[in-house]
Parts: structure tokens; sequence; C-alpha cells
């Protein structure tokens, strides 16, 4: 019996690291399961950010204009703050965010499409887009053939009444 030697190393050649170059300033950034586990938290607190928010609908339209903007500030200050602590740990480095936030001339947009770029560029590396990819395919062809089987069931009972 002969034995098979195998080296996956040589087969796979994950490379799942690369140096981002963002705010003035480049990280050596690993796309891994922390990074995953960093935007699955944002995107918790983001959704509790919103419960929170819709649970004191009554109370928004109680209140004066005055502490609806002190509220809808304190709100957003919340998100950019949650934001800034994501990219700290994606980008392994505490003031990341802070730093991009302020290069970008305090800009959210920026920090928001920063953690788009980079969610994209894992799903890339990791096989994620190609199988979210297939999934979306999928969908679109089993819609299109599902109402085109209704289309035809419909035509042919039409056709039935006619005779």
């Amino acid at each position: 019996m002969s034995a098979i030697n195998m080296n996956l190393d040589e087969k796979f050649r994950f490379n799942f690291k690369r140096k981002v170059i963002i705010g003035g300033q480049t990280y050596n950034v690993t796309f891994n399961d922390e990074m995953d586990r960093v935007l699955r938290d944002l995107q918790v607190e983001m959704g509790g950010l919103y419960e929170q928010t819709n649970n004191q609908s009554d109370e928004f339209e109680e209140m004066t204009i005055d502490e609806r903007k002190k509220y809808l500030n304190d709100r957003f200050k919340q998100i950019i703050l949650d934001v800034e602590k994501a990219l700290d740990g994606i980008l392994g480095k505490v003031g990341a965010g802070r730093s991009i936030y302020d290069y970008y001339n305090q800009q959210s947009y920026a920090l928001y499409e920063t953690l788009r770029v980079l969610r994209e560029t894992k799903e890339k590396l990791d096989g994620t887009a190609k199988e979210q990819e297939r999934q979306k395919h999928q969908a679109r062809i089993d819609q299109y053939t599902g109402r085109k089987k209704r289309v035809k069931k419909h035509a042919d009972a039409n056709s039935k009444r006619s005779k």
C-alpha cells in the first residue's frame, strides 16, 4: 500500500492579508473571522439603536424642537463612535476610525464607505461573494420560471373557458 502525499498549503495558497491605505495611513489588515465578528457586533449595535429609537417615538413626539435636535445629535454621535470603534478593531489600531473620520473632514460617509469596501473585499477573498451571487441568480431563475408557469396556467384556464 502506498501513501499519498498531499500538500494543501500549496493547493490553497490562502492569502487573507492586505495592505490597506486609507486616511493617509497604511494598515495591515487580515480579512478573517475576527473581522466578521466586529462587523456583526456593529450590525447588532445599529439594530439596537434603531429599536431604541423606534420604541421612543411617542416620547419623541412630545419633545420640544431643541430636545429633538439634542436627541438626534446624540444618536448620530453614538453611531459615529460605534463605526469608529469597529474600524479600530478591523484595522488593528486604536484611533484608526477617528483618524479616518478626521482625515475626510469629519464626513460619516467616508466611514461607511470604508466599512463597505472592507466587507466586499472580505467576501471576495473568502468566496462569500460568489455564493451570494449564485443565490441571487438562482432566485431570479426561480422567479422567472415560477412566473412562466403561472402565466401558462392562467392561459390554459382561459382557453378552457373560451371553448
